[in-house]
C-alpha cells in the first residue's frame, strides 16, 4: 500500500473556488472541501466565521459535480452538536439534490476540532444512522503530548531545521482508522514548504497517510490571519504532490477514499 494524502479545506470560502480548485485541476489532483450550511446560505456572517465570503451555492454545486472532489459537512452554524451536525448535512444534500454527499455515505470535518470525543462515542450508533462514516479531527498524540506541543511551538518560530516540526506532528499520521475518526494537520500561515514535506517523506518511509486541513489560499503578501496560506506556497505543495504521485510514490485522494481505504486496513 502507498502512502495517501488528502487536501482538506474548510468552510466553503470563496477563495477555495477561485484560487484553489483551478489550481486543483491544473496539477490533476483531487480534494475535500467541507462546507458550512449556514455560511453559504448567508444565515452567518462572513465576518463572524472568517475573513472571506463564502462560496455561493452555484460554485459548491460546480465541484460537486467533479467527480475528482468530495463535498464534507462542517456544520450548519459552524457548530459540533449532533443536531448542528446532521442539520447542515441533510440541508447541503437537499441543495445538492442527493439523499448522501459520496455514495457510501457522508463525511464531517469538526469545526475548531472542537467535538467532544466522550459526546461522540456515546452517540456513535446516531452517527452512523445519519450516514456519516467519518470525523475529521485535527492533531493527535500518542505518547508525550506536553513535548509535541512545546515542538510545535519552536517549529513555528525556527523554521529550520524541518525536523521539529516532523517531531510534533507525526503522531498524527495514520496507517489504520478508529472509531471512525481521522486526523489533520493544520496547515498554517507561517508554515513552511520544507516543513511540510519533512513531514510527508516521514509518512513515506512509514507507509502512513495524512491529512492537510487547509482553509484560505490568498495572494502572496496578503495574509490576514493564521489561516491563510500564501498561493505560491500552495501551488509548489501541488506540483510537489503531483510529482511524487505521477512517480508512483504516494496516491492523492479525498478524504472519504483515505477513510475507505483505512478502514480495510
Amino acid at each position: 500500500m502507498k502512502s495517501l494524502i488528502s487536501l482538506s479545506f474548510d468552510d466553503g470560502r470563496m477563495d477555495n473556488y477561485n484560487i484553489v480548485y483551478p489550481i486543483l485541476k491544473k496539477y490533476n489532483l483531487p480534494a475535500t472541501f467541507n462546507i458550512t450550511t449556514g455560511y453559504i446560505l448567508g444565515k452567518i456572517k462572513a465576518e463572524d466565521l472568517c475573513p472571506e465570503e463564502p462560496m455561493t451555492i452555484e460554485m459548491v454545486r460546480e465541484i460537486f459535480a467533479d467527480s475528482q472532489m468530495e463535498i464534507a459537512g462542517h456544520g450548519y452554524y459552524h457548530l459540533n452538536t449532533f443536531d448542528d451536525i446532521k442539520t447542515g448535512i441533510t440541508e447541503l444534500c437537499k441543495l445538492l439534490g442527493v439523499e448522501s454527499l459520496c455514495g457510501s455515505g457522508n463525511g464531517f470535518a469538526s469545526p475548531g476540532t472542537a467535538l467532544n470525543i466522550d459526546n461522540y462515542l456515546s452517540k456513535e450508533n446516531e452517527f452512523a444512522a445519519a450516514g456519516i462514516k467519518y470525523v475529521r479531527l485535527s492533531l493527535r498524540h500518542q505518547n508525550l503530548p506536553n513535548f509535541k506541543t512545546l515542538m510545535r511551538k519552536l517549529a513555528r518560530v525556527v523554521k529550520h531545521p524541518a525536523f521539529l516540526y516532523r517531531i510534533a506532528y507525526q503522531d498524527t499520521l495514520m496507517n489504520s482508522i478508529s472509531n471512525n475518526l481521522i486526523y489533520s494537520i493544520p496547515v498554517l500561515a507561517d508554515g513552511t514548504l520544507a516543513q511540510i514535506k519533512s513531514l510527508i517523506f516521514y509518512a513515506l518511509r512509514h507507509v502512513k497517510s495524512c491529512v492537510l486541513m487547509l482553509h484560505s489560499i490568498v495572494p502572496d503578501g496578503q495574509v490576514r490571519d493564521n489561516w491563510d496560506f500564501e498561493v505560491s506556497k500552495f501551488e509548489r505543495l501541488c506540483a510537489f504532490l503531483a510529482e511524487y504521485r505521477n512517480a508512483g510514490k504516494l496516491d492523492i485522494v479525498t478524504t472519504m477514499s483515505m477513510y475507505e481505504s483505512l478502514k480495510k486496513e
